[in-house]
């Protein structure tokens, strides 16, 4: 039987009011994190003392007194444990007297190529584990690996060279039956882009293509390793999890940090789910928030994604220390905005089967007794809808590509790695219809048979294999498809714009248009700011149904209808057809019969959940 998604607590300090205040409106799961390291800003993770404290030298009393704390506040608690893999300083400092790069938090992959650092860190794990499985294991759903830049399998090293990277790089080549370079890319050919918007050629930087491949599969790679050993020492249903994946959201990292491999994690038996921040870019009254992996991807290998929701609230503590302070971490305005925002994000993972963490960072995030009540409420509406097989009814679909982003150079020179995907992410968001976001790999195992509207926002390599799987499932039956910037720019062999005209009939840079094909219908946007109107025009077209004229977004299941609007006054909501019940969850105050367009009155902010029948 399929594990319900996760309803957590999470906090880095000990916060033991709001996890009584969470226990009191229902919750029953928690995170516990015995950390050693320090996070961005280099204060400790945590308030309770290390655990690892020298090679083969633990104590884990500190790990036992976090969840005795725990125990005498909720008897029976569910608990994810995070196991912090990063490197406490004597670690760092140790190999480093041995010319070792091992500062994981720094630089993720010097650490990750060390099989010294690597040994260590995993048997640190290892024996947490027994530990917390031989005291705790009847409380534990899962383990959470944690490692990287925040702890988010991140790499900061800009793909540097180390000896140790060097040999794992040239080992990489070997098995692949390619030849071994003698060294890793310089910095100015690892960064090296002639082309418009930062791009690389695939034919003169062939090799930073390669060598920023292997950097992406060194993390998915080094995960799977954690993770197979975790798995060994837990039972079946205990669950691994990590926070990988964030295509959508890394800009001036989107290929140095590492997380370009994700598919491969998400084809392993050793990782259950994926955990990553809502996004960042798009939290705004009327913005959609959402995720930074590929929700429909993460379901296609049938996995979990958990949504963290560290959405700062009015009353959230951002003042870490006397000294210590984060001011560029906008809040929301006041106790009104919480509960829309909040009611959006949870919105959103009902709709898209995710599991989501409430995660009060340096406390005080959920002071109010409003939010409480409506962490509360939504402690019912978990119980009744949640499932991890939930999915969008959507017509539209968002495809990315991971192999066509290591053309990009995310240096931060001026260049297109920035504005790929947050324009039209938050175009999309505010389509006022459903949509996914999926893989390019996904085309041979998904059904498009319901999908309208196909959106490449970068599909820069179309190799003949590609450009098969493209005729086959996409370029055919009527369908709409959106190409933005640029497509087919590179063969995987060399640098030609004629590709682009062969595959979209738009030569690269031409102005916005559309070109009936054989079979298929070709729209194209030569820049990457895209608005919501822009995309309203090209979904009608496609004949996307619209649930609403308004740029809002909007969510729709079977069973559940969102939609969230910073603005107050009527808005009309047209379904696809009749429902003999509509009823509104959150207050309980909106109810129709036999019904498929209706108008609500927003008072804005505000986010309703419809329930369908």
């Amino acid at each position: 039987m399929k594990k319900k998604p996760y309803f957590a607590y999470r906090s880095f300090w000990k916060e033991f009011d709001a996890k009584k205040r969470f226990r009191e409106v229902g919750v029953n799961q928690y995170c516990v994190f015995a950390a050693h390291s320090n996070n961005s800003l280099g204060e400790p993770y945590c308030q309770y003392p290390p655990t690892w404290l020298w090679f083969d030298a633990y104590d884990f009393a500190p790990f036992d007194e976090q969840v005795e704390d725990l125990l005498a506040i909720h008897p029976e608690p569910e608990i994810l444990c995070m196991v912090d893999l990063n490197s406490p300083v004597w670690l760092a400092r140790q190999l480093g007297c041995r010319k070792v790069s091992s500062d994981s938090f720094a630089a993720l992959t010097d650490a990750l190529a060390a099989e010294c650092w690597f040994e260590a860190t995993q048997k640190y794990m290892e024996a947490l584990i027994r530990h917390a499985e031989e005291k705790y294991g009847q409380l534990i759903q899962c383990y959470i690996l944690a490692c990287g830049a925040t702890d988010e399998w991140m790499d900061y090293s800009g793909g540097r060279e180390t000896r140790e990277k060097l040999e794992r790089y040239r080992a990489w080549n070997r098995e692949r039956g390619e030849a071994e370079p003698d060294c890793i890319p310089s910095l100015n050919r690892r960064f090296h882009a002639p082309h418009p918007g930062g791009l690389r050629d695939p034919e003169t930087d062939r090799e930073a293509v390669r060598y920023w491949r292997f950097h992406s599969e060194l993390v998915a790679g080094s995960i799977l390793r954690f993770a197979a050993a975790a798995k060994a020492l837990i039972p079946a249903e205990r669950e691994v999890g990590v926070f990988y994946g964030y295509i959508l959201e890394l800009k001036l990292g989107l290929v140095q940090c590492g997380h370009l491999a994700y598919e491969k994690v998400l084809a392993s038996q050793a990782v259950d789910f994926v955990i990553s921040p809502g996004s960042y870019s798009d939290r705004q009254m009327g913005g959609g928030g959402g995720f930074m992996t590929p929700n429909g991807t993460v379901h296609r290998f049938g996995k979990g994604c958990l949504h963290e929701l560290d959405h700062r609230t009015h009353t959230a503590n951002m003042q870490l220390t006397p000294y210590v302070r984060l001011p560029w971490m906008t809040a929301w305005p006041d106790e009104r905005a919480d509960i829309a925002g909040l009611r959006r994000e949870f919105g959103r993972s009902l709709c898209h089967g995710t599991s989501v963490w409430w995660f009060d960072m340096w406390g005080k995030f959920f002071d109010s007794d409003r939010v409480m009540a409506e962490i509360g409420r939504f402690v019912k509406l978990w119980e009744e809808f949640a499932d991890r097989d939930a999915e969008p009814l959507a017509e539209v679909a968002v495809i990315v590509d991971p192999d066509s982003m290591l053309y990009v150079d995310d240096s931060g020179k001026e260049g297109i790695s920035s504005r790929i995907y947050e324009p039209l992410i938050a175009a999309c968001n505010r389509l006022g219809a459903p949509y996914r976001v999926f893989s390019f790999n996904d085309l041979p195992e998904v059904d498009w048979s319901g999908c309208k509207l196909a959106i490449f926002p970068a599909l820069f390599e179309v190799t003949e294999e590609k450009r098969a799987l493209l005729e086959r499932h996409i370029l055919t039956g009527g369908r709409s498809v959106l190409w933005l910037f640029g497509a087919a720019l590179s063969d995987g062999r060399s640098w030609s714009e004629a590709g682009m005209r062969d595959l979209t009939g738009f030569d690269f840079g031409a102005p916005a248009g559309v070109s009936e094909r054989d079979s298929w219908r070709s729209f194209y946007r030569p820049e990457y700011n895209i608005t919501a109107a822009e995309l309203k025009v090209i979904a009608s077209a496609a004949g996307i149904h619209l649930y609403t004229d308004a740029e809002l977004p909007v969510w729709v299941t079977e069973k559940l209808l969102m939609v969230h609007s910073a603005e107050s006054g009527p808005i009309t909501i047209r379904l696809p057809e009749k429902r003999s019940r509509i009823r509104e969850r959150f207050d309980e105050r909106f109810e129709l019969a036999e019904a498929a367009e209706f108008t609500y009155i927003f008072k804005g902010p505000e986010t309703i959940l419809l329930e369908l029948t």
